[in-house]
């Protein structure tokens, strides 16, 4: 299978063409135009290229439909026919050799193109994603030794506990009430490859989780059925019941992840069992869509820490412009205020010198008032206070801007 984003693909078909596209990502022309008319994803025709190459008018290359919607889209690839392995060969001395190629046993093997699914692990981990995607198979019937959450599974239903409650539960949901026998299997063999993957498959009350390094995913098993009308030649048909659901024989699975600075929200993907679909094919699909999701979590938890810190910075620097401010505006306000006491005391001396005797004790009483009113703490009054002060300067000066 194939992965590319639904705005990468159409980048690439309009920069190089459909057939070309096909070619470079070696999937079949066919299923290449089914997955882009599956995702509304318009393709160039032969007459846009003609007139692009030789037309005098350049052509129009439509929009993507819905841009910012862009999901993960897999396409089979072309199928190369498998070389038999050589036969294990055996010598009498105690040693044995087995020349066995189609596994693979260490980092130093030359490196499938399928390791480009897994490329964001380190090389270790790259082969053993490898190693388990290759052997992924669904069985037709259930193994001998299911997963135990499957026993559980199934010894609750044979119970008829309340599984529907608060009790631990695989998160299976059938609109039509049948489970298909493929379910089972299925689920079997991906909660398998992942613990070998080294997960842990963690059921709860309302989510399955797998447990991989320091995520966690949660997963949702859906069958969807389709809406069938009844008639009233059918067994069920009432005047209470004209329809039923019926299962449509596919499987899909939603896979779901939680930011840890935004558990509230669930982001989560259905990924779909087409019609060309085996459970195979989804089986795969499901196990390349897990392993994808820790780079798309780090890529999205490196962003908001860059946001962060830019929210920290900014905010630092608000706090440093207000106190900047806050101290600039106490200045200006202690100024102000000087100034004015210094204004009222000038006044004051105009006046003394003006009108008052300089022998009389009136005179000098009114120099003192006149220190006073200009700083208070450098010539402090007997009887008024510096609060006194403000009093008599604010109401006079309230006075004479009032009408202003």
């Amino acid at each position: 299978m194939v992965s590319i984003s639904r705005k990468s693909l159409y980048e690439k078909l309009w920069s190089i063409g459909t057939s070309k596209t096909s070619k470079e990502l070696n999937v079949p022309y066919n299923k290449l135009k089914s997955a882009c008319n599956s995702n509304d994803i318009p393709l160039p025709t032969a007459s846009y290229w003609s007139s692009l190459y030789m037309g005098k008018n350049k052509p129009i290359q439509p929009l993507l439909p819905n841009p910012t919607n862009n999901p993960e889209i897999f396409i089979e690839e072309i199928k190369v026919k498998n070389i038999e392995p050589p036969k294990k060969v055996s010598v009498r001395s105690e040693k044995k050799v087995d020349t066995t190629t189609n596994e693979i046993t260490s980092p130093n093997n030359d490196v499938p193109r399928q390791l480009a699914y897994f490329s964001y692990f380190d090389k270790n981990e790259q082969f053993l994603l490898t190693k388990i995607y290759n052997s992924l198979k669904v069985n037709k019937t259930l193994s001998s030794m299911p997963h135990k959450e499957i026993v559980k599974y199934r010894q609750k239903k044979n119970d008829n506990a309340l599984y529907y409650k608060r009790a631990e539960k695989l998160q299976i949901n059938s609109s039509s009430g049948v489970i298909i026998p493929e379910t089972l299997p299925f689920i079997d063999s991906l909660f398998k490859a992942l613990e070998k993957a080294d997960s842990k498959i963690k059921i709860t009350y309302d989510e399955t989780q797998v447990l991989y390094k320091n995520y966690v995913f949660s997963l949702k098993f859906r069958l969807p059925s389709n809406k069938v009308m009844l008639s009233p030649d059918d067994k069920e048909y009432s005047s209470y019941n004209t329809y039923k659901y019926v299962a449509t024989g596919k499987l899909n699975v939603e896979i779901g992840y939680r930011l840890e600075w935004h558990q509230w929200s669930k982001h989560e993907k259905l990924i779909k069992q087409s019609k060309n679909d085996t459970f195979d094919d989804l089986l795969r699909k499901v196990f390349i869509y897990i392993f994808s999701l820790p780079q798309k979590i780090d890529k999205k938890t490196i962003a908001h820490e860059i946001e962060e810190e830019k929210k920290r910075q900014e905010e630092g620097q608000k706090a440093i412009l207000k106190k900047q401010h806050d101290t600039e505006y106490e200045l200006t306000e202690e100024l102000l205020k000087r100034s004015i006491h210094y204004f009222y005391s000038q006044l004051v001396k105009n006046y003394i010198v003006s009108e008052l005797d300089e022998t009389t004790n009136e005179y000098d009483w009114a120099m003192n008032k006149s220190n006073w009113i200009k700083d208070s703490d450098e010539y402090p009054d007997n009887i008024l206070t510096t609060k006194d002060k403000e009093k008599l300067i604010d109401f006079e000066f309230q006075k004479v801007f009032k009408y202003d």
